[in-house]
C-alpha cells in the first residue's frame, strides 16, 4: 500500500518513516504542508492508497486538505487517519465531517497505528479490485455495478449528505470520543418500514436512492449541525446528537415522514414509503464497548417500533372484518381507522413538545 503523511514536525516524519519500513511492506512518502502534500498528489502517476495527516499545520491544516483530497479525483474515498494531538471534540467532530475514516491522537501506540492502517488497507485492496487491469469506461461500469449492488443487511456509504458518513467511519468517530472520554451524546435509529419488501421490489440503483432521500431529510428535519448520521443496513440509519433540548422521537418521525411524502423516489408501487424512529438511546459516560452496545439498543428500539405499529395496523384490520358493513357505516369506519393510524404513528403521544 502506497501511503502519504504530512506533517510539519520533521521527527514525526522521520520516525513513521522508519517504523514503516520497519514493520511493514508498505511506501510511505511524507510532506511537510497540506500545499507540498497536493503538489504530490498531483504529480505521482502511480495514485496513494491511503493518508495520514497531521491537523495543527500552517497555511492549510490537515483538515482543510482532508477537505481538499475528497474532491480530488480518484481519492473520493481512499481511507485518511488524522494522526494528531488535538483531542478535542470541535476537531473530532470537524475531521470526521470532512471525510476522515480514522482519528489516531498523539502519542500513538505503533501497534495500535499499524492496526488502523491494516484496516485502511483492507478498504483500499476493495477499491484497487474494481479498476485493476480494466480500461477507464469498464472500470467506472464496474464500480456502478459494484456500488449499488449490495444485500440488504450491509451498510452503505451514502456521499454528497451533509453530516451522513459511511458505517465504519462512524464507528471509528463515535470510538475516538469514547477514547477521549468526550462521549455525551445521544443516539437513535430510523428504520424503514417494510423495508424487506422495498429491497426486493426496486432496483439497486433506486434502492440507493431511497437511502440517500431518507437520510438527507432527516439530517435537515434534525438541523443540528452537530449531530452525525450513518447507515448501518437491513434498512436502519443511526443518528447520533450531542443534546436532546427537549428532542421527541414520536415528533420527529411525524415530522420526518411529512416531508418523505415529497419525495418522489419514495413512491413504490402505488404505495408510499414510511420510517419508524425509536427511542434515543444516552452514551454518557460510556465505554468503548458500551458505546458500541448503544448503536444496538438503539437498533433494537427501532426494530422494536416498527413491531408495535405492525401489531396495531394488524389488529385494527381484523377489527375491519369482523362484520359486514353498510356503505356509510364502511365510510365512517373508514374515517376512524385513518385517525387511529395517525394516532399509532404519534405513538401516543400528540401531545409531544416541540425540539430545539
Amino acid at each position: 500500500m502506497k501511503i502519504l503523511a504530512v506533517d510539519d514536525d520533521e521527527s514525526i516524519r522521520d520516525l513513521l518513516t522508519e517504523a514503516v519500513a520497519a514493520k511493514t511492506s508498505h511506501t510511505l512518502v511524507t510532506a511537510p504542508s497540506g500545499p507540498e502534500a497536493i503538489r504530490v498528489i498531483a504529480r505521482e502517476t502511480d495514485p496513494f492508497d491511503c493518508f495520514l495527516l497531521d491537523i495543527q499545520m500552517p497555511v492549510m491544516d490537515g483538515i482543510a486538505l482532508c477537505t481538499k483530497i475528497r474532491k480530488t479525483k480518484g481519492y473520493g474515498r481512499k481511507p485518511i487517519l488524522m494522526l494528531t494531538a488535538m483531542s478535542q471534540k470541535k476537531y473530532i467532530d470537524a475531521a470526521f465531517a470532512a471525510g476522515a475514516t480514522d482519528y489516531v491522537t498523539k502519542p500513538f501506540d505503533f501497534l495500535e497505528l499499524f492496526s488502523r492502517i491494516s484496516v485502511a488497507d483492507k478498504l483500499a485492496s476493495e477499491q484497487a479490485r474494481v479498476t485493476e487491469g480494466v480500461s477507464e469506461m469498464s472500470a467506472l461500469k464496474k464500480e456502478l455495478l459494484v456500488n449499488t449492488a449490495h444485500s440488504l443487511n450491509e451498510p452503505v456509504e451514502i456521499v454528497g449528505v451533509t453530516q451522513m458518513v459511511g458505517y465504519v467511519a462512524f464507528e471509528n468517530y463515535i470510538m475516538q470520543l469514547s477514547r477521549a472520554s468526550l462521549l455525551r451524546a445521544s443516539v437513535f435509529a430510523i428504520k424503514i418500514s417494510g423495508v424487506e419488501r422495498l429491497f426486493e421490489s426496486v432496483s439497486h440503483i433506486s434502492f440507493r436512492q431511497i437511502l440517500t432521500d431518507i437520510g438527507s431529510e432527516a439530517v435537515s428535519v434534525l438541523a443540528d449541525n452537530g449531530a452525525m448520521a450513518t447507515y448501518r443496513g437491513n434498512g436502519v440509519f443511526l443518528c447520533i446528537v450531542p443534546r436532546l433540548n427537549g428532542f421527541s422521537h414520536p415528533k420527529f418521525e411525524v415530522d420526518l415522514n411529512s416531508r418523505l411524502e415529497f419525495a418522489p423516489s419514495l413512491h413504490v408501487d402505488g404505495q408510499h414509503v414510511k420510517v419508524c424512529v425509536g427511542e434515543p438511546v444516552s452514551m454518557r459516560s460510556l465505554t468503548r464497548a458500551g458505546a458500541l452496545f448503544s448503536l444496538q439498543k438503539a437498533s433494537a428500539n427501532a426494530e422494536q417500533r416498527v413491531k408495535n405499529q405492525r401489531e396495531v395496523l394488524a389488529m385494527l384490520r381484523k377489527s375491519m372484518r369482523v362484520h359486514r358493513r353498510s356503505g356509510f357505516q364502511n365510510e365512517m369506519e373508514r374515517r376512524a381507522y385513518e385517525v387511529l393510524l395517525q394516532d399509532a404513528l404519534r405513538d401516543d403521544d400528540s401531545g409531544a413538545k416541540a425540539y430545539g
